[in-house]
């Protein structure tokens, strides 16, 4: 078996993808410290290596190390961070938001771009302030992507996934803001790319399905209900292949609604009554009584 060092990997990687050096360091690192660190002359630190991998449209397994303790605890804080934005906790959020912001007082802007995220996140959730929640999250992705307009793809870009997250973020407060076919074409973008660019892995495993539901919802909410349900139906899939159980009765519940708007009312029925029995096996009543009312008042439907 060939024994790897982390710029033998990176190098052939990147090579065997067609990358150039430019392209897979733009906005982390430059293009010169990528080439010593694929030379073996540059130790890269952990954050730079993990976003280099997924530039390259994978997860670092394999070369997963920490230089110092401080950094192994800003690692373990930011994913504290990331984890109470993912489940919505504003306290929370706020709480870890003072830890993370004081071990990042000498650090790098790319140590601070979840940070600044976060802040837009909790803006937008605490205050439903949209304008000032998509302020941070442009000033978190001018870190490593400084061309982003906030509305028009970069095609040509490599991503991370925190850049993933973030343009994410951008296209819910779109949406949120009255603009939802500027959110829909950024997160077609972020679907063709993740299908394109990024093999399995348990970031797309967990990203993924989040943008096809949001997609389902925005295209549903601008009467493209066919392109709804077909998107509803994709996400479903890539749930049940991937174990993906979070976010799959929403999905489910978007192919009802897409089938009752279609006309097709029998067939709603049985995804609805599926989408609900699922969220009652989750606990999540008051999602449950949030759909029973909707259909009876949208669709005079009982379920």
């Amino acid at each position: 078996m060939a024994v790897y060092v982390v710029g033998d990997f990176l190098r052939e990687t990147r090579m065997r993808k067609g990358y150039t050096q430019e392209e897979v360091s733009y906005g982390i690192c430059t293009a010169a410290s990528l080439s010593r660190i694929e030379n073996g002359a540059q130790k890269p630190g952990r954050l730079i290596m993990e976003k280099l991998f997924e530039r390259l449209g994978t997860e670092n397994n394999l070369f997963n190390s920490f230089v110092s303790r401080e950094e192994m605890e800003l690692y373990s804080a930011i994913q504290e961070l990331i984890r109470n934005v993912t489940d919505a906790e504003i306290d929370k959020i706020y709480k870890q938001i003072l830890i993370v912001e004081k071990l990042t007082e000498n650090t790098s802007d790319l140590e601070r771009q979840c940070l600044l995220f976060a802040k837009g996140e909790l803006i937008k959730r605490k205050e439903k302030d949209y304008s000032t929640a998509i302020e941070w999250l442009m000033k978190a992705i001018h870190i490593t992507l400084p061309d982003f307009d906030g509305e028009n793809p970069l095609r040509n870009n490599l991503l991370t996934f925190d850049e993933i997250m973030i343009i994410n973020g951008i296209a819910i407060l779109h949406a949120k803001s009255g603009n939802v076919m500027t959110a829909i074409q950024l997160d077609m973008w972020l679907k063709e790319y993740m299908e394109d660019k990024i093999v399995d892995g348990t970031m797309k495993k967990a990203k993924y399905p989040m943008i096809i539901y949001n997609l389902s919802n925005w295209f549903g909410n601008k009467q493209c209900h066919t392109e709804a349900l077909k998107l509803a139906d994709e996400g479903i899939n890539f749930c049940v292949k991937y174990g993906n159980l979070v976010i799959l009765p929403s999905l489910i519940l978007n192919k009802g609604v897409a089938l009752v708007e279609l006309g097709d009312i029998d067939d709603a029925r049985k995804y609805l009554h599926q989408a609900i029995t699922i969220f009652d096996v989750m606990k999540k009543e008051e999602t449950i009584q949030s759909v029973l009312d909707w259909c009876k008042t949208r669709y005079n439907l009982e379920i």
